[in-house]
């Protein structure tokens, strides 16, 4: 059996040198495989132990990413996405558990008002517009690379399974059938933590599905806005841990 830990944090555009002492304390205490970090900045640099592969700057300040997929396993490839501005993916040497293909985002949340400056977007309409074009993506991910585990990874800026936080019932509605088009599975739902875990249903969330002659099981573990009295984001993180026969 192989074991491997994929987590993902939005980290409120990492700022502060303390605060990102912080944060950079808690990601090497969970050990994770790979990393999708959003709202990020180069400042809090785990190259220490993994590889970073960014989605292009977050103008207009430097070193701003919207999303950094973050790897302690050996890069294959990295591979392009439609929007290299929001979204990054990569294709990973899993060893055991075979190829991992990794694709990382956030997604509009609600008033995002979109690249059009002239007719901004309003309330979900964004959302509306962005998912069913990423789930193309992932769809064809999982057609480009059978064989290979496919992960999608960020701030989905939805909570899925159980009481709701955050989003709409057709935005989920929405989401949840560009997943199943991809045979993707969310494996952070808020039913599957403990309810005294996290103080709001997740929204930051780690979905998968296998490669093909492949099947894994999974437990998730999250963890708070807030650590020892200090509020370091604005969301709170979750993790899962695969289990390859």
């Amino acid at each position: 059996m192989t074991n491997l830990r994929v987590g993902t944090w939005n980290v409120q555009y990492a700022r502060g040198v303390e605060k990102n002492r912080a944060r950079f304390d808690l990601l090497a205490s969970w050990r994770a495989d790979v990393w999708v970090l959003t709202e990020t900045h180069d400042d809090l640099d785990l190259s220490g132990s993994h590889t970073a592969i960014h989605s292009e700057h977050r103008y207009p300040t430097p070193g701003a990413r919207w999303t950094t997929i973050w790897t302690s396993l050996p890069v294959l490839e990295r591979l392009s996405t439609v929007d290299p501005r929001r979204t990054v993916a990569v294709r990973l040497d899993a060893g055991n558990a075979g190829e991992l293909v990794v694709y990382g985002t956030v997604l509009p949340w609600n008033t995002d008002a979109g690249p059009d400056q002239a007719n901004p977007a309003r309330g979900w309409d964004e959302f509306r517009r962005i998912v069913p074009g990423q789930g193309g993506e992932w769809a064809s991910l999982r057609a480009d690379f059978p064989q290979a585990t496919l992960v999608v990874a960020g701030d989905l800026n939805q909570d899925l399974g159980g009481r709701h936080y955050y989003g709409t019932k057709d935005c989920r509605a929405l989401l949840n059938v560009q997943l199943r088009r991809s045979e993707l599975r969310c494996l952070t739902t808020t039913d599957r933590f403990d309810e005294n875990v996290l103080v709001h249903p997740p929204i930051d969330h780690v979905c998968a599905g296998p490669g093909r002659n492949r099947s894994f099981t999974s437990t998730a573990q999250g963890w708070n806005k807030s650590t020892d009295g200090v509020t370091l984001s604005d969301h709170g993180g979750t993790l899962v841990d695969l289990r390859f026969d």
